[in-house]
Formats: structure tokens, C-alpha cells, sequence
């Protein structure tokens, strides 16, 4: 397992765990994952792009937000821990081959799902249908 590519996969794995954060909070509550800018839920504020480093941003403001200093939950900070380690994870199982994109598409998706799941007992269809699809590929 090369180290470079191993710290670039958890690396990549974090950034799509920050992005499956935006979907967990916004598709049940019918909003758009690409518009407007992540904000605040409690005042509103929009998130500096300096404070959108996964794990890195949430440890540095103590899981609160940089305005309002309200809490902002633990579940973004393991979500993306969570997304990194899984990428890692495939990455050690499959090497680099089409197999670990697979692997990694079907866990984000999965993690997705129960993490949407825990917080609404919603299963949207923007991340269900795509699991059905791969899973008969």
C-alpha cells in the first residue's frame, strides 16, 4: 500500500464525507446539495471556506460555530471520519482498481442513508435509488 495514495484516498474520503454532511442535512428537507453556501442552522451564518476543512475546522472551533457559537453536532465530524476511514478502508482491501470505486460509492451511500436515517427515519431516493443501480452492477 503506497503512503502517498493511502494519505490521498483518506484525504478524498474526507472531502466526500464533508460533501455527504450537505446531503444528510439538506435532501430530506427537500433542498438543493450545490446552492446556497452551508450555513448555520441557528443564526443563519454562511460558513468560511476556512472553516470548511473536515475534521481539521470542527476540532479548531470546539464543534461550534464561529459567529453564534452555538454547538454544531458531533455527527459532522464523525460523518467525515467515518467517510475518510472508509475510503482508506477499500483503498487497503481492493488497491487501486475499480473494485475500491465501487466500494467507496456503495459505503458513502450507506453512510448516507444511516445517518439520514438516525436523524429523520427518511431514506431519500437521491441516495437509494443510486445504491439499488450499483448494487446490480
Amino acid at each position: 500500500m503506497d503512503p502517498v495514495l493511502s494519505v490521498a484516498t483518506f484525504a478524498l474520503g474526507l472531502a466526500f464525507g464533508s460533501f455527504l454532511n450537505v446531503c444528510i442535512y439538506r435532501l430530506p428537507r427537500g433542498m438543493s446539495v450545490v446552492h446556497p453556501r452551508s450555513r448555520c442552522p441557528q443564526c443563519g451564518a454562511a460558513i468560511r471556506f476556512y472553516d470548511n476543512v473536515p475534521v481539521l475546522s470542527w476540532c479548531i472551533l470546539r464543534g461550534r460555530c464561529r459567529d453564534c457559537r452555538s454547538r454544531i453536532s458531533a455527527r459532522y465530524m464523525l460523518v467525515e471520519l467515518l467517510t475518510g476511514l472508509l475510503f482508506l478502508a477499500c483503498y487497503a482491501h481492493f488497491g487501486y482498481t475499480l473494485a475500491t470505486l465501487k466500494c467507496c460509492t456503495f459505503g458513502f451511500l450507506i453512510l448516507g442513508l444511516i445517518f439520514t436515517d438516525a436523524e429523520t427515519q427518511l431514506l431519500p431516493n437521491q441516495l437509494t435509488l443510486p445504491g439499488i443501480a450499483l448494487g446490480v452492477l
